[in-house]
């Protein structure tokens, strides 16, 4: 490349639409319902709330944002948002599985290495734990425990139901998921699905997320799918993020002629385009700079895509929506 024809790159990733997630209902629990959970040793309560259906998490357009608004941060605030653990996870009748995992603090755009799929016997086992979990909200809601700042999506209880009146039926949040075997669902699931805050969380600014993976009964080893995150915020709001595109990356790029080829790397959701300009219209916002060519996504292998040009200088971007 000659000083004449210079080029530059950009890699942006456009915005998000938001919206809000549709409600559950605690005191009618439907099979599929997301349970978003936090637990707090120091409180000695818990919170489960009913998210809504996993169909309509599941069913959200690439990218986009969805606040969950079935609990609010007073709640959150009872048992405490500080050094609280939290995750999100339901099960369907034929013991398909939704599970979070927890993203590194450090690498919070980094994926999480995805759960196995495994058999519908082991993910029954499972799905079992998970399903006295609404049953022990319902009976601290207008009975039991009887939090006054309860509601039918979002419940406070104590976390300890063993030998609890206030639990006739159904189990804690923290009990279905300690067990005897002090975590993973008593031992039935492979590995931890909460997510932890710091103890300064309030005041040291920065979100916490946790994939959410759907699992299929399968025989052998078979990565989960990833279908979203999770976003806690300071403030105690979270927000559900559906199949995020992974941020594209422009690897090389080289000019012979009037022929610019770029090597890039997309994602699996999402709709990538390549977009271009000139030194003239670098001022003009980059996500409406001209688009030149739609680019192969679906995977995150590497591709290569050629823009023809007589412009002496040329700038380039990828955006994703």
């Amino acid at each position: 490349m000659n000083n004449k024809n210079k080029m530059g790159l950009a890699v942006v990733l456009a915005g998000c639409v938001a919206g809000n997630i549709m409600a559950g209902d605690l005191t009618s629990y439907a099979t599929g319902d997301v349970l978003i959970c936090f637990r707090n040793t120091g409180s000695g309560l818990d919170l489960v709330v009913d998210a809504g259906p996993v169909s309509t998490l599941a069913g959200y357009a690439p990218n986009s944002r969805t606040t969950i608004t079935t609990y609010t941060a007073s709640q959150l605030s009872e048992i405490g948002i500080n050094a609280t653990s939290w995750s999100a996870f339901t099960s369907l009748a034929n013991n398909t599985l939704y599970m979070t995992e927890a993203r590194a603090t450090n690498s919070l755009d980094t994926q999480t290495s995805p759960w196995q799929e495994q058999t519908s016997a082991n993910q029954h086992n499972t799905a079992l734990r998970i399903s006295t979990i609404p049953t022990g909200a319902f009976q601290n809601l207008g009975a039991g425990y009887n939090e006054t700042n309860s509601t039918a999506t979002a419940v406070i209880e104590e976390s300890a139901s063993s030998f609890n009146l206030n639990y006739p039926v159904g189990t804690s949040y923290t009990d279905s998921l300690l067990g005897s075997r002090h975590g993973k669902f008593n031992g039935t699931f492979q590995g931890n699905p909460e997510n932890t805050t710091p103890a300064n969380f309030t005041t040291a600014g920065k979100v916490l997320r946790s994939d959410f993976y759907q699992m299929t009964p399968a025989n052998g080893y078979v990565d989960a799918t990833l279908i979203g995150y999770f976003e806690l915020n300071t403030n105690g709001v979270m927000t559900y993020v559906a199949y995020p595109s992974a941020t594209p990356v422009i690897n090389t790029f080289s000019r012979a002629g009037n022929v610019t080829t770029i090597n890039y790397t997309a994602g699996v959701y999402g709709t990538y385009t390549l977009r271009a300009t000139n030194s003239a219209g670098l001022t003009a916002n980059r996500t409406n700079w001209p688009a030149i060519s739609t680019l192969t996504s679906g995977d995150t292998d590497s591709h290569t895509v050629t823009d023809t040009t007589t412009d002496a200088n040329r700038f380039y971007i990828i955006s994703a929506q």
